[in-house]
């Protein structure tokens, strides 16, 4: 068989292609056919048949009566006598027989595309595809049928379609929400194993004829809005920016269906801003999904952590036992060999040691009476003078002990009570573990900020000190209790220390240039500073000397990214300085954790620098200073009304509505709770304005310059962050 000169008609074909024995490819390059195309050209990019697989495949399908030959006279003769050949798919025949009126005319076009592709095509059995493709077909062409010809083009790409719009662009927004909405209905039953993703985009396209003779699209809003559906999910509908900031300007009902999902880049290292279309159950149930399991994988962490912290309480206490009984078998044996010894005469002086050796005895004592089961728990006030004296020795301060007791039971230890170290350090109740074991547990204390310093000039109070419900009161302020744990060397070196509070984890140990501290919080509220809850930080630093250096911060919340850096020291007052950048962030989210009176929506990015000094540590975060460059796209401006303040002065000022912007560019610098809005410039559709003002315990004073086709309209603003005037 001559490939060349051999033509193929698709009409029986067509309707009867879900035959399982052909192959996807076959169907797929027979699907694009317009009735009598070379066999040779449709074999262009075919990637699974050579030349003679396909001939066999051709042979099998003209004996079936699937396809018929045709000589190039017999074509010719054809297509000079007959119109051509009915389009061979529902989606084709959306289009027509006939060809735009823009077709071949070399102009280029700004069009609205829309991309759809079938999740998973491939991946079905070859019946399945033929299923789908049809149902999709189907839906497609039912959506598109009422539009005029003039105003669409549509391509079959095989596992999905391109639509090119070529008039009003909300028509293929509506297009692809009634795709959506159609997919959804009866919760996907109907269409059980077809989800598409839908790319939107509007950009510069040029029809032409293809080798086929039919009518194709080229260009970037083609290839834009193919890319922007690649980021897409199944059922989710993604718009490019070009396409947003037209649509939604169209109608005021459109200002809330978009949500902002940042920058997004394609393999081709290309950017391209990313808005979703809302509505759908797409969402719905991802965030059902990832809550289930959040919830479960909640759960086993929790089983898992309960069964490690069993094994290891069994573990410590079986240790105690063991070091306990130990111990008592070896008092035991210097007790007789004492009692051997020649007895001194009972008037002779005591030497010093005598009453400690007493009341080791003592305590010896009473623990074999407790293991006998006689005496569980023994105040004894000697013990309270002996540990104020051991203390003090180690944390250079003074210390005063409420109470002391010798608890037996589980394992011998000295409980105090009511304990006071210096001016700063309350604790309710300390224990340490006897017979060696060199542990001290701290339960339920509060340490006032000037103690921070003293600390780390303390000896060792034990090997390991367990820390539990420990607050740290700054300013007649509490903040959050936290735990852990500190290990020290027998020779009292600090080794580690983990702390833990509510959705936060610190890890410190001795590294090269000091002592490296690395943060991991989750859902975390920082203990100082704005209220406000962050999705994720992580932080590393170094501890030397006065001071600790935060070498970054890499953290997200409020739909954005956040880094930065800093340096806190103590050795004259305290003092902090840092840099912080953020970007994407949902500004609408943010404000409330500074202001609950300004009203301002967008998508936020800054580089700020801050410094502050204060006499106390709390302080440094009460009104730090700032000096930040920022910008807002695609936003709001709430009770704020430029355009109605220029159209419809009012003598006593223009007051509420909103200002929609493009873009909007300046610089903030506060000290001293007053806030200077410096180099402003907003954008919004021909509109453009400029400008400065301060605000200051809520009152607001400035002026902004609004230039609009050639007119410069000087503006006034005063009033408050709740009730901001324009005269």
């Amino acid at each position: 068989m001559d490939l060349n000169t051999v033509y193929i008609r698709t009409a029986k074909g067509e309707a009867e292609l879900g035959n399982e024995q052909l192959s996807l490819e076959l169907h797929d390059i027979l699907s694009r056919v317009d009735g009598k195309t070379g066999v040779r050209q449709m074999m262009q990019g075919a990637a699974f048949w050579s030349e003679e697989t396909f001939e066999q495949a051709l042979n099998e399908l003209l004996e079936g009566g699937y396809v018929q030959t045709l000589s190039d006279a017999a074509i010719a003769a054809e297509r000079t006598a007959a119109p051509e050949a009915a389009p061979n798919s529902p989606v084709e025949a959306a289009r027509g027989a006939g060809k735009s009126k823009f077709a071949d005319s070399k102009r280029t076009l700004i069009a609205s595309v829309l991309f759809l592709d079938i999740v998973e095509y491939t991946k079905h059995p070859v019946a399945d595809q033929f299923r789908m493709k049809e149902d999709f077909n189907r839906l497609v062409y039912r959506l598109v049928q009422k539009i005029p010809e003039d105003d669409r083009i549509i391509i079959d790409t095989g596992d999905g379609a391109a639509l090119g719009f070529l008039a009003d662009p909300e028509e293929v927004l509506f297009v692809a929400i009634k795709l959506r909405d159609a997919l959804e209905a009866n919760g996907h039953k109907d269409y059980p194993d077809l989800y598409v993703r839908m790319g939107i985009n509007l950009g510069p396209i040029k029809l032409v004829t293809d080798m086929n003779g039919r009518e194709n699209l080229i260009g970037d809003g083609v290839n834009d809005a193919s890319r922007i559906m690649g980021f897409a999910k199944g059922d989710q509908i993604l718009i490019s920016r070009s396409f947003h900031d037209v649509v939604s300007r169209l109608s005021s009902g459109h200002s809330g269906l978009f949500k902002y999902q940042g920058v997004h880049r394609d393999k081709h290292k290309r950017e391209h801003e990313i808005y979703e279309v809302g509505g759908g159950s797409r969402a719905a149930g991802t965030a059902a999904e990832d809550k289930a399991e959040e919830a479960i994988r909640a759960e086993r962490l929790a089983k898992m952590k309960a069964k490690l912290e069993a094994e290891a309480k069994a573990e410590a206490e079986a240790k105690a036992a063991r070091v306990a009984r130990e111990a008592l078998e070896a008092e035991a044996r210097k007790h007789s060999q004492a009692k051997a010894k020649v007895e001194k005469p009972r008037s002779a002086p005591r030497k010093k040691g005598r009453g400690i050796g007493r009341r080791v005895a003592i305590a010896l004592a009473l623990t074999v009476a407790a293991t006998a089961g006689i005496l569980p728990f023994i105040p004894l006030e000697f013990l309270a003078k002996d540990a104020e004296r051991a203390i003090a020795d180690k944390t250079g301060e003074t210390v005063a002990v409420g109470s002391a007791s010798l608890a037996l039971l589980p394992a011998p230890k000295i409980v105090l009570k009511a304990v006071s170290i210096g001016q700063d350090i309350k604790v309710a109740k300390l224990t340490e573990a006897l017979f060696g074991s060199g542990l001290v547990r701290i339960d339920g204390a509060t340490m006032g900020q000037n103690a921070l310093p003293g600390i780390s000039n303390w000896k060792a109070l034990a090997q390991k000190v367990e820390l539990e419900n420990v607050a740290l009161s700054l300013n007649g302020k509490s903040l959050a209790a936290f735990g852990g744990e500190i290990d020290f060397a027998e020779d009292g070196a600090f080794r580690h220390a983990s702390i833990r509070s509510e959705g936060m984890k610190a890890e410190i140990a001795p590294g090269e240039s000091g002592v490296d501290i690395v943060l991991d919080a989750k859902n975390w509220k920082l203990p100082l500073g704005p209220e406000c809850p962050w999705s994720e930080i992580h932080a590393r630093a170094i501890a030397s000397g006065n001071e600790v250096r935060i070498a970054s911060i890499e953290a997200s919340g409020y739909g954005g990214d956040w880094s930065g850096s800093g340096r806190i020291s103590w050795d004259d007052g305290w003092r902090a300085t840092g840099s912080l950048k953020g970007g994407r962030l949902d500004i609408e989210q943010l404000l409330p954790c500074f202001s609950k009176r300004a009203q301002l929506k967008g998508a936020l990015e800054f580089d700020a620098a801050v410094a502050s000094s204060s006499a106390s540590f709390s302080g440094l975060f009460d009104s730090p200073g700032v000096e930040a460059a920022f910008r807002l796209k695609n936003g709001v401006i709430g009770n704020v009304d430029i355009a109605q303040a220029i159209q419809t002065p009012s003598p006593g000022g223009s007051i509420g509505g909103e200002t929609r912007f493009d873009e909007l560019s300046g610089k903030l610098s506060a000290s001293g709770g007053v806030y200077r809005y410096g180099e402003l410039k907003m954008t919004s559709g021909i509109m453009k304005a400029s400008g400065e003002f301060s605000a200051a315990q809520g009152k607001l004073s400035g002026s902004i310059a609004v230039f609009l086709n050639q007119m410069h309209l000087p503006l006034r603003l005063d009033g408050s962050l709740a009730e901001p005037v324009l005269r």
